[in-house]
């Protein structure tokens, strides 16, 4: 393997349950009901395909548009102003290794930009990465393979060439289409996810080996 994708939420920080609380305030604020068990399946999925799917219950007129930008907003908040949250065990180190081995990095999320660059700011992460691309800028995001398809493209490689890390069952199933490599991280924080198709399933970042991706 030549390069190294990783997803964010999960992966980088521990943030699946507070996306979803998230959703669950802004549902309330336009007065459509949801639960933390209604939002399992969308993990890893983008904020619009979330609200697209609630927008049907709402009883007074609102955009899609409007439950994603409140959503964004009330999440942005709580990254700069919690001292809470912090990126997950053995994600640093993984990444100072690949770093140091001369390995491409790159990052493919299906957050926001803003909520991407706000989470890699606050935890200095911004130069960690080689490239960067938001699902929330693609007609479909994951489990569409594309982001992975054309975050591999940016690097200069092939999918085939890349290794995916990832927690959920719609960002493995985008890697695994795309082509790529897929490690999965069991994070218990994500909800219940199918990592079947995953080729490695990890119960921590610290079980990645650089040497190993770089034999695979």
């Amino acid at each position: 393997m030549k390069a190294v994708i990783f997803d964010m939420d999960g992966v980088i920080i521990d943030s699946e349950s507070i996306h979803a609380d998230m959703k669950i305030r802004t549902l309330t604020h336009f007065g459509i009901p949801c639960s933390m068990e209604d939002c399992v399946a969308y993990v890893g999925r983008s904020a619009k395909a979330f609200f697209t799917d609630f927008a049907k219950f709402a009883t007074t007129p609102v955009s899609i548009q409007e439950m994603v930008d409140y959503k964004h907003r009330i999440y942005l908040e709580y990254i700069q102003e919690s001292n809470s949250i912090y990126p997950i065990d053995g994600v640093l180190d993984l990444l100072y290794q690949l770093h140091s081995e001369g390995i491409p990095v790159a990052l493919a999320s299906s957050a926001d930009r803003k909520v991407i660059n706000a989470v890699l700011i606050k935890f200095g992460l911004m130069d960690c990465f080689e490239y960067i691309l938001s699902g929330a800028e693609l007609p479909a995001s994951k489990p569409n393979p594309a982001i992975y398809q054309l975050t591999a493209k940016a690097l200069g490689f092939a999918p085939a060439d890349c290794v995916v890390i990832e927690d959920a069952t719609a960002g493995i199933m985008a890697a695994k289409d795309a082509g790529a490599y897929c490690i999965a991280y069991d994070n218990p924080n994500s909800g219940p996810q199918d990592l079947s198709r995953a080729d490695k399933i990890v119960s921590s970042l610290s079980d990645i080996v650089v040497s190993d991706i770089l034999q695979n």
